[in-house]
């Protein structure tokens, strides 16, 4: 029977219960499909009252990380792992965190946000940025800059089809929101980001694996999925995939592009960390123009608090995503916006995209020099490692061991489209939730060394 560790947390005490389940579905203590005791059975085991335990359910409902059939009991949701890792994670605050794919925050971005700050209150385009603008899609001179920040990266687009957004993953949501409807199937790696199933789910559409290789989506795959049923769109990661940092050769993606073409399926391109490439490789949607929706940010490479994006849409379709703009912010922030735009035109932008991959390579060769010998997956500048445990480690039974020793890591698992077996795998990331690089070669230590042994007693199962 699953028993909260409630006591030590502030608050009321049907909510420290709920949030006791969320840290324990983070950790891998609760997994998706993990039958919960009843309202009446964890009240006796906790001697609490039925109502404060049924509150307690009730307030982990709310945040999908529960479900309940009539007759069967209440069960850990397919959707909770995924909610967790959204937001804070209380339990894991004095860990060293190598679950969280942030880039490192660099005193060049400081810098350049208050040089652009104190440019924009003394100029005279502050009115200009304050109040409400009604075409939604964004200003025409940032559209203008992002069109050719886009066509530096692989997709040559023009302002007039692109729409301003905060950040990508609201990028995919608006185009979500205003073509897809609820209900209808669409497709993606069987491996891809926990943000792209979670906003699938909260739309309540089918998202459908499908079968992926070093290279990337299988295009034989993505044909059988066309040809097997309805399928609305196909979201992909062409460019540093997370988590298995696929970059996709460009024959593949001119065989996607043919094919969604062939099949009338709309492809959403998600390019949030082709940045870190060195040389931007053509996109999927320059080959398939009129089929695609192109979305990219400046949060990954550039700087995070920033929340802009950018979608390059088919020619003249940006006003189509108005009611998905509608549906979540109306408008990006002018103001996060102008600094965008100030940046492309004068170089900063590029210069702070420059640092982050620099900075990146350093972390690199520390992950290289500490994880000699393990197989794993890397790119010169990528934001993480996927690695590949030895065959005495269960990706579970490491993850739960290493978080005793002060490390977090993000398991297969969370990676996983549909309840298929994941590989015993982890994501381990570089980036900024680790302040410095001291502290990262701590935790890489920490990992290498529990990589050499072998599972603890309490983590094998018989």
């Amino acid at each position: 029977m699953w028993v909260p560790d409630y006591k030590s947390k502030p608050g009321r005490i049907y909510v420290a219960i709920a949030d006791a389940m969320a840290d324990d579905v983070t950790t891998g203590k609760l997994r998706p499909g993990d039958r919960l005791p009843t309202h009446r059975e964890l009240a006796w085991r906790l001697q609490l009252s039925v109502s404060t335990v049924s509150k307690a359910y009730a307030l982990a409902a709310r945040r999908h990380l529960i479900e309940g059939e009539v007759g069967r009991g209440t069960f850990i949701s397919s959707r909770a792992s995924d909610i967790s890792r959204l937001e804070p994670n209380r339990a894991q605050s004095n860990l060293i965190d190598l679950t969280f794919n942030c880039p490192v925050q660099l005193p060049a971005q400081e810098q350049a946000m208050a040089s652009a700050l104190r440019a924009i209150a003394d100029g005279p385009r502050l009115p200009l940025l304050l109040p409400y603008h009604r075409d939604w899609v964004g200003m025409p001179e940032h559209r203008e800059a992002a069109a050719r920040w886009l066509s530096a990266r692989g997709t040559t687009t023009f302002a007039d089809d692109v729409v301003i957004v905060n950040g990508g993953q609201q990028g995919v949501s608006v185009i979500l929101s205003a073509l897809i409807e609820p209900g209808e199937t669409i497709a993606a790696e069987e491996l891809t980001d926990p943000g792209i199933k979670f906003l699938a789910a909260n739309r309540h559409l089918t998202l459908r694996g499908l079968p992926i290789d070093a290279e990337g989506l299988i295009p034989e795959a993505f044909e059988a999925a066309c040809r097997s049923g309805p399928l609305r769109a196909l979201i992909c990661c062409p460019n540093h995939q997370s988590p298995t940092l696929a970059v996709m050769p460009v024959e593949r993606r001119k065989a996607i592009a043919d094919i969604a073409v062939r099949h009338d399926v709309l492809v959403i391109e998600d390019d949030v960390y082709g940045g870190f490439l060195e040389h931007a490789l053509p996109s999927i949607a320059s080959f398939a123009p009129e089929q695609s929706y192109y979305v990219t940010s400046l949060s990954k490479i550039v700087c995070p608090g920033l929340r802009i994006g950018y979608i390059a849409t088919p020619p003249g379709r940006a006003k189509d995503l108005i009611p998905g703009l509608g549906a979540t912010t109306w408008m990006a922030s002018s103001l996060s916006a102008e600094i965008a735009y100030r940046w492309i035109e004068d170089g900063t932008a590029e210069k702070l995209a420059h640092l982050q991959r620099d900075e990146l390579r350093k972390r690199q060769l520390l992950a290289a020099q500490s994880l000699a010998g393990q197989s794993f997956r890397s790119l010169p500048s990528g934001l993480h490692l996927w690695l590949d445990l030895p065959e005495t480690w269960r990706a579970e039974s490491f993850v739960a061991q290493i978080r005793t020793q002060g490390v977090a890591v993000t398991p297969a698992e969370a990676f996983v489209v549909g309840h298929g077996p994941s590989r015993h795998a982890i994501r381990v990331s570089l980036g900024g939730a680790t302040t410095s690089r001291a502290e990262l070669q701590k935790g890489l230590d920490i990992l290498a060394g529990l990589l050499r042994g072998r599972p603890a007693a309490s983590y094998v199962v018989l």
